[in-house]
């Protein structure tokens, strides 16, 4: 750490934006940040700072469902490292594996999962490393859990940096599981001559691309479609 303990509160005290918080978090070591929040209805979620291309393969494969980091986040009431998190018994199985080598793909070797809020309202910040986090997590970790309540303070609810996708997904219209069947059916199509074939416009096509993600709780329509073909 290059600046002093002291130094970095007050920055995160005079802190005015999810940004400047964020910022200051990755200050200390950290590689990537994601905000999420849960409902009963739905999650809101926050891409603070995260590596191109891994929440597809992640969801997409629907490997949070192995994930003994996302278990734990619905099972345990305390903060905790990656490495903590994988060490439970059970966690050691072929999927869990397979979770781990893409976060070691993606440069995440550990991280850390810090729980805020109520619990009716029950929000974490989760950070990743490219290497271990034990001596950081000992080291700051008051500084961290700070830091993780006022970022939950600043991304209220409805805040418009949220992603606001409903916990059980909706299904598609008979338009968008079209248009996610042809895209799997002809991928040489280029996006306007898809659109041709379907009778829509290029920026119709694309507001449904948007929904079908949304709905299959992924990021982006690159990852609806390979969700919908580790489904079948």
């Amino acid at each position: 750490m290059t600046v002093s303990f002291a130094l970095l509160m007050e920055r995160l005290w005079q802190s005015d934006s999810p940004e400047t918080t964020r910022d200051i978090i990755l200050s200390l070591g950290f590689n990537g940040l994601v905000f999420q929040r849960w409902s009963p209805d739905y999650i809101e979620n926050w891409e603070g700072r995260i590596a191109e291309g891994f929440l597809e393969h992640y969801y997409g494969a629907q490997l949070d469902q192995h994930c003994p980091i996302a278990k734990a986040i619905h099972t345990w009431s305390r903060s905790y490292t990656f490495t903590q998190a994988r060490s439970q018994p059970g966690a050691d199985t072929e999927n869990a594996q397979r979770v781990e080598r893409l976060f070691q793909q993606f440069g995440m070797q550990d991280g850390v999962v810090l729980l805020t809020g109520p619990n009716n309202l029950r929000s974490s910040v989760i950070l990743t490393s490219s290497g271990p986090v034990d001596k950081e997590f000992e080291m700051f970790g008051g500084m961290l859990y700070f830091a993780a309540d006022k970022l939950t303070r600043q991304l209220g609810p409805g805040h418009p940096l949220l992603t606001h996708v409903p916990r059980e997904n909706p299904t598609l219209s008979e338009m968008q599981t079209k248009i996610l069947q042809m895209q799997i059916d002809h991928p040489e199509l280029s996006k306007n001559e898809m659109a041709l074939a379907l009778g829509l416009s290029p920026k119709t096509l694309h507001a449904h691309h948007k929904k079908i993600a949304k709905k299959n709780g992924v990021t982006t329509f690159a990852g609806a479609v390979i969700k919908k073909l580790k489904e079948s």
